[in-house]
């Protein structure tokens, strides 16, 4: 078994696996076994497994952590340990602080992450400067990172100490509405707005709502996707000021949602619906978004009998009604048209919204009226319709559309994917299968992230969208690496910020073996 030096290098270790790749593609006996040893596929992930193997680890991601971990002196460990604890949800953090423990105290910056309340107490009391000092390379203040730890999700025991670090740090002069130098989002971050994103630690946030901090439209945003049964939303909105002058964007992550009680907290508290903003700040319609978003007739019901528009189109003119007809959604529909939203609509959407519901009889019916109906339908607009009926698993709408000829290839939706995509992403293996079975390619790149329906099931099967009602990642990727589709650019490690769930990650792991 080879040894790793003191100081490996992780280029060499990807040189070593790309020589050892290049030797069995030539024929090299030497290298052809060494890699059969743990791989049967000539691949770029087989011959990163042989040399992990080769070095005693268990696999290339494990390899890699040891590289990492020894070529890192621990000052660069302390900075990355402090950055991860904020911008990662893998838990990467906690496994650092498994790893090397003396992380916890090694700094002031360390201790204010950890909630390490003595340890900030001591050090403020021998340097008061160290409650305020701004970090000369992120820009933000101890105030703004203890804010923003994750330390309270990753290790809920630590939540007592991070407010008793936010207390001393605010008792010692740090100030709870001051943004950050590095000035992001709307107008910079501060500590408010840092406690309501990423790990949202509710306790925190009343203690700067005291202290003077006063929430804004993008805070009160932020906390719609808090994942706190709306504790830090009614913290805030029982402290803002004038939420019907404020509140534009802050609608948008409920209704992104389909989170009713969120819209309702907001709505009575007196947002606007007809000053709606999306989710890149933009004038939007209220209406149109929550439609476009699937939304529950619940939802688009609080939001009209709060004066939301019920004919403001959306990108594109289409109204509200016309989208969700062409989704198939009537109960949305009937709702728009009692709120007084006009029911024209044309034929080329009527024939789509047809297609939605499977309704062959109607199909046939304008087809026999309008023989040149389907010319007049864009690429966008058959692609839109089949990644709609995918990531709803509506499989007989989709086996309908794709029967008319609309491209199984086409592409469309946000990220330029495929309706293969949209149906792995969301679980619909019904809607996988059918596409497989018309020919879809499975190894089609989004316009996006470059990434091939696997991965897109991959991911999915960790985020958990809601679209489909009744969702089988299992199946789906069954279905997809029973297609033969590559494993190869599936990357399956505890650092990546996506994570797949546990279930999909073994089964692409099996796949993987020999």
């Amino acid at each position: 078994m080879a040894e790793l030096p003191a100081r490996p290098s992780l280029d060499h270790v990807r040189h070593e696996a790309r020589d050892l790749l290049r030797a069995v593609q030539a024929g090299d006996p030497s290298a052809v076994g060494r890699l059969q040893a743990v791989s049967a596929a000539p691949t770029l992930a087989g011959a990163q497994l042989a040399v992990a193997r080769e070095y005693g680890f268990a696999s290339w991601a494990r390899l890699k952590t040891a590289v990492q971990a020894r070529t890192t002196d621990l000052a660069r460990q302390a900075e990355m340990f402090c950055e991860v604890s904020i911008r990662d949800w893998t838990g990467r953090a906690a496994r650092m602080l498994a790893a090397t423990p003396e992380l916890a105290g090694y700094s002031f910056a360390t201790a204010v992450i950890l909630g390490d309340a003595e340890r900030v107490r001591a050090e403020i009391a021998r340097d008061p400067g160290l409650a305020t000092r701004v970090d000369a390379r992120t820009g933000w203040t101890p105030l703004h990172a203890v804010c923003a730890s994750q330390w309270n999700r990753l290790d809920p025991a630590r939540a007592d100490g991070l407010l008793g670090v936010a207390r001393l740090l605010l008792d010692a002069g740090a100030d709870p509405i001051g943004r950050c130098g590095g000035q992001r989002g709307r107008g910079g971050w501060t500590p408010l707005r840092c406690a309501v994103a990423g790990a949202t630690n509710p306790p925190i946030v009343a203690l700067l709502l005291e202290r003077g901090a006063v929430p804004d439209d993008h805070d009160l945003y932020l906390a719609g996707f808090g994942g706190d049964a709306h504790e830090s939303l009614r913290l805030m909105l029982d402290h803002a000021t004038d939420v019907a002058g404020t509140a534009e964007m802050a609608l948008a992550a409920p209704i992104s949602l389909d989170d009713t009680e969120g819209v309702r907290l907001l709505l009575e508290a007196g947002a606007n619906p007809r000053r709606y903003a999306d989710d890149d700040g933009a004038p939007a319609s209220a209406a149109w978004e929550a439609v476009e978003s699937g939304c529950s007739a619940e939802l688009l019901d609080l939001l009209l009998s709060h004066g939301a528009a019920p004919d403001r189109p959306g990108p594109g003119g289409r109204s509200p009604y016309t989208l969700a007809r062409i989704q198939g959604r009537d109960d949305l529909a009937e709702l728009l048209r009692r709120y007084g939203a006009a029911g024209d609509i044309a034929d080329t959407d009527l024939f789509l919204a047809a297609c939605q519901r499977a309704d062959r009889a109607t199909v046939q019916e304008r087809l026999d009226g309008d023989l040149g109906l389907p010319g007049r339908l864009s690429e966008a607009q058959q692609a839109a319709a089949l990644i709609r009926a995918a990531e709803t698993g509506h499989v007989e709408a989709l086996r309908l559309m794709l029967d008319l000829g609309f491209p199984v290839d086409a592409r469309g939706g946000d990220h330029g994917g495929t309706a293969l995509h949209a149906a792995a992403y969301c679980g619909s293996a019904g809607a996988v299968r059918l596409l497989l079975d018309h020919g879809a390619n499975l190894e089609a790149r989004d316009a996006t992230w470059d990434s091939p329906p696997l991965d897109w099931a991959a991911v999915g099967s960790g985020e958990r969208p809601r679209t489909n009602r009744r969702p089988d990642w299992i199946a789906a990727v069954r279905a997809l690496l029973d297609a033969g589709t590559s494993t190869e650019g599936i990357t399956i490690s505890p650092d990546e910020p996506k994570q797949p769930s546990p279930e999909v990650a073994a089964l692409v792991q099996q796949a993987r073996r020999p």
